[in-house]
């Protein structure tokens, strides 16, 4: 453990947590909580100060977490409920908590900010609220000074909060990555990112990255946790740090990146291509920029694979049908992986064949759960089967010729739709 010797783990009032030298990281996410979680957490304290049994009983609000560096004190675990109360001490105290924000507007800071106006305003013993969220409001601080064990000491159940997903760390990680870089690259990224919505960074990772990097090697992909995210780490090029002769390899295959750049230009390579040259699914990135900038190739080229199967008429059987939801993830997983290493190479043939060996799995189960699609990425009982397998170690685009071999259905009457389609595609 690495929790700080001085401060350690202590409780502490309100008043005393919001005069130290807080301050919000550049991953953090931006202040998302919703009115009815700010009015609950008014009428949670209000309810604490009139117990006539515990309203003179230190209330506790949690815990926050705190990465002690060069001085600050940055708040890992906590922010919403941090802010909240700060915004609530503003409306209670303009003097000792001033606080300038917007009135008007639809943004979660400025919805909140006017509904806790409009409730303070009308509450009675206005001193003995103040006075009792700032010294009878306390929090469990917990301070250490490597971050990386602050994520692990990360609380998952954050007060009525939401807790970093995996891909947020990840952010963490590669912003610290960029440390030597200006703070204008970094705000660039960090703005770059947040405009991506959540369940699109999510999705990236968990059902396509994740699982492509899992079943490529026969693994089993159940789900995309904090404790998976080092395989999305990268290679560090910081002079502290001893490389491997692999790492050294990929480091200077990135380092030619622009060469290559100006040699798609005179062969007529486009941007895809020289972003899927860049950006091999099966070659670690380098830590820092390059992730960045590798997850919005991706979900750039992963817009325009669903947008490519929509157009070839195969979205009539696409994920937002529940039955067809695992098969259709298996087939864009599967595609994704294709183009990635292939192209555009006999590209409307292998769409073809990916959809059969995917969709296939539909017409041979009654009912397809995601341990189902697992096994068949996977290859369980036959890495032959998995494409994601045969992908990875094939020569040439004509390895996945044969993937949907033998698979036949069970049911001559189930899912006739699809088995008249498939028939067409063969």
């Amino acid at each position: 453990m690495a929790i700080d010797k001085v401060d350690g783990v202590s409780a502490v009032t309100v008043a005393t947590l919001l005069q130290q030298n807080l301050c919000i990281p550049d991953y953090q996410r931006p202040y998302s909580w919703r009115v009815a979680t700010a009015l609950q957490l008014v009428d949670d304290v209000w309810n604490a100060l009139h117990d006539p049994v515990r309203h003179d009983v230190p209330y506790v609000l949690g815990a926050v977490i705190l990465h002690r560096d060069d001085g600050r004190l940055y708040i890992v675990d906590g922010q919403q409920r941090l802010l909240t109360l700060r915004m609530i001490l503003a409306q209670l105290d303009t003097v000792h908590y001033p606080m300038n924000l917007p009135a008007q507007g639809n943004t979660p800071v400025a919805l909140v900010w006017s509904a806790l106006q409009q409730r303070l305003v009308q509450m009675d013993r206005r001193d003995d609220y103040l006075r009792f969220i700032c010294h009878q409001c306390q929090m469990v601080r917990i301070v250490t000074d490597d971050i990386d064990e602050a994520f692990r000491v990360f609380d998952s159940q954050n007060y009525r909060g939401k807790a970093l997903a995996p891909h947020d760390l990840l952010k963490a990680h590669h912003l610290r990555e960029m440390r030597d870089e200006s703070a204008a690259a970094k705000v660039a990224i960090v703005e770059a990112w947040e405009s991506v919505s959540d369940s699109d960074l999510d999705r990236l990772f968990s059902t396509f990255l994740y699982r492509i990097a899992k079943w490529s090697r026969g693994e089993s992909a159940l789900e995309f946790s904090a404790q998976d995210i080092g395989m999305f780490k990268g290679i560090s090029v910081h002079p502290a740090r001893t490389l491997t002769p692999h790492q050294r390899y990929h480091v200077a295959a990135q380092a030619v990146i622009p060469l290559l750049n100006g040699w798609a230009a005179t062969v007529e390579l486009d941007a895809r291509d020289a972003g899927r040259s860049r950006f091999q699914l099966d070659a670690p990135i380098i830590a820092g920029r390059a992730f960045f900038e590798m997850v919005g190739f991706m979900l750039g080229e992963l817009k325009s694979l669903e947008q490519e199967v929509a157009a070839s008429g195969m979205q009539q059987f696409g994920g937002e049908r529940s039955r067809y939801r695992y098969v259709y993830e298996l087939f864009i997983a599967a595609l994704l992986s294709y183009t990635n290493k292939f192209g555009t190479e006999d590209l409307p043939a292998a769409r073809k064949q990916l959809f059969v060996w995917a969709y296939s799995l539909r017409l041979e189960l009654l009912r397809v759960q995601f341990v189902s699609a697992d096994n068949r990425a996977r290859g369980k009982g036959d890495s032959q089967t998995s494409a994601f397998i045969v992908l990875r170690n094939a020569i040439n685009a004509s390895a996945i010729r044969h993937l949907a071999d033998g698979l036949r259905p069970v049911n001559a009457q189930h899912e006739k739709e699809l088995q008249s389609f498939i028939a067409r595609l063969q």
